[in-house]
């Protein structure tokens, strides 16, 4: 019989004893002395009464209403000493159990569950924690599952939004932001997968009580299942208004730099000439306008007659012609300087607004035109066909592209080398592109991400602030975009913004 019992219960790391009818102790297996203090000379004493006590049971009342109220597993309440002297908790379970040869006993399982309580015990702190931590900041934190409802809110979000905690359970939170933000929200959450959880975008939303504008920085995560599928998601909303100003005013003073530089070459030089050119070109037209009368009636009084070595035939047909050129042109110049104007002017106030790209880099190529005739004789634009609007602020895309264009100049080593600009549209993923290609000197592999890195520059010598691309990243991501460069050193650089399509 002890054979075969051990056969079957001696390997076990769980704690077996049986015994007979009449409650008398007659097996126990290995893992029974290992857990508890009880020696095997101890056990022939005992009975099962007494086994059962050393675990809380059958302390008082029949034994046998005990055991005919068994079958299920029952966890002990206090931790039970082990024979190498520490503690251990357990659950157990009584049933009768068949023998080998025939008959049956009043077994006791007693399963070692120490360690899964305290793992459990362990993450019941670490949730306390994390509890603890989330209620106390001020940042909004909440969680939602894939068809938006919240699982959870914290003080700051309820607050924000309004709403008790008990309320607020269950709410669409796409619903809950404000209309002219949930399309950015949306895009930004369909971004995220396996390979990139994380998603960050920066959402302008109604102004506090003094009227100023309010800034909120989403970082949203995404939590997996082992197959890949979405479990649920975590946003956590900074406040980063004073950071805004802050940026704000760093992009207003590069702006400055880069002015400094294109309104001292042109501005004076330009505006003043171009304001008598603009002033006497019609008045020269209106003269011209009152004698072609008569120098026609010359030329056909007097056939072959010429003004200036010109015949009078083509000096009345081209006259008119060269004259409205010069006032056109004045008023490209105008324009121009006018659109300098715009670029230099603070806009954090201004919103957003349907854009087209297009119309973003045609800009931007005007505002650049003199440096990059300087710099190249070989620069071109691709402009996209059909290409779908954006929402953005104008001037601050502008300020981007103007960015991009200046590092592609300073890149070149000859005015032989190219600079291309290109707009397109990535349909799989929802989004515009400005790419601007240059062939110049590149940047080495270990550089490329440290480029965007405030007050990182590798141009010190010409005058290069390390602001540039740190402020065109900060601008993508505050329209929810990104900054994509990729360069091969010697070979040149290709910087590109994304941005997300507008919805129609």
């Amino acid at each position: 019989m002890r054979e075969a019992l051990d056969a079957l219960y001696g390997s076990l790391p769980m704690a077996v004893v049986l015994a007979d009818d009449d409650y008398r102790v007659f097996y126990a297996n290995p893992a029974f002395f290992t857990l508890t203090e009880c020696t095997l000379a101890d056990l022939e004493l005992m009975e099962f009464r007494d086994v059962l006590s050393m675990f809380c049971l059958g302390l008082c009342g029949d034994i046998s209403e005990l055991l005919e109220s068994s079958g299920g597993w029952r966890d002990i309440d206090k931790p039970v000493a082990m024979r190498d002297g520490g503690l251990a908790w357990v659950r157990v379970r009584t049933d009768m159990s068949p023998l080998p040869q025939g008959g049956t006993a009043h077994r006791l399982m007693v399963d070692n569950i120490t360690r899964y309580k305290v793992a459990i015990e362990g993450l019941l702190n670490r949730k306390n924690l994390y509890q603890s931590i989330v209620e106390t900041r001020p940042d909004l934190i909440c969680c939602f599952l894939p068809d938006w409802s919240l699982t959870y809110a914290n003080t700051a979000a309820s607050r924000y939004f309004n709403m008790d905690r008990e309320t607020i359970l269950g709410q669409h939170f796409l619903l809950l932001l404000p209309p002219e933000v949930r399309e950015l929200f949306g895009q930004a959450v369909d971004t995220i997968t396996t390979d990139n959880p994380i998603a960050e975008l920066e959402l302008r939303v109604d102004g506090d009580e003094e009227g100023r504008p309010l800034w909120l920085r989403w970082i949203i995560q995404g939590f997996f299942y082992r197959t890949g599928h979405i479990k649920d998601f975590q946003a956590t909303g900074l406040d980063v208004t004073d950071q805004k100003v802050t940026e704000s005013q760093f992009m207003h003073a590069d702006r400055l730099v880069s002015l400094g530089t294109l309104v001292s070459e042109v501005a004076h030089e330009i505006s003043n000439p171009n304001n008598f050119i603009m002033l006497n070109a019609p008045l020269v037209l209106d003269l011209w306008n009152a004698v072609s009368p008569r120098l026609r009636e010359l030329a056909d009084k007097e056939p072959g007659a010429a003004l200036g070595g010109i015949p009078l035939d083509d000096v009345t047909a081209h006259v008119p012609q060269l004259l409205g050129g010069i006032i056109e042109g004045s008023q490209r110049i105008r324009d121009f300087v006018r659109e300098l104007k715009n670029f230099a002017r603070q806009d954090m106030e201004s919103g957003f607004e349907m854009l087209s790209v297009n119309d973003v880099v045609q800009t931007a190529v005007l505002l650049m035109s003199k440096t990059i005739g300087m710099h190249t004789s070989r620069f071109s634009v691709r402009y996209g066909a059909g290409l779908p609007p954006v929402r953005g602020r104008r001037h601050r895309l502008e300020q981007i592209v103007v960015n991009l264009v200046q590092n592609a100049c300073h890149a070149l080593r000859s005015p032989e080398q190219g600079i291309e600009i290109a707009t397109t549209h990535d349909e799989q993923s929802g989004s515009v592109r400005i790419s601007v290609i240059d062939q110049g000197v590149g940047i080495p592999p270990q550089d490329i991400p440290r480029v965007t890195d405030p007050y990182y520059s590798t141009k010190r010598e010409q005058g290069g602030t390390g602001l540039g691309l740190s402020i065109s990243l900060s601008i993508a991501r505050e329209h929810g975009g990104r900054l994509i460069i990729e360069s091969e050193p010697g070979e040149g650089t290709t910087a590109a913004i994304a941005l997300p399509a507008a919805m129609q």
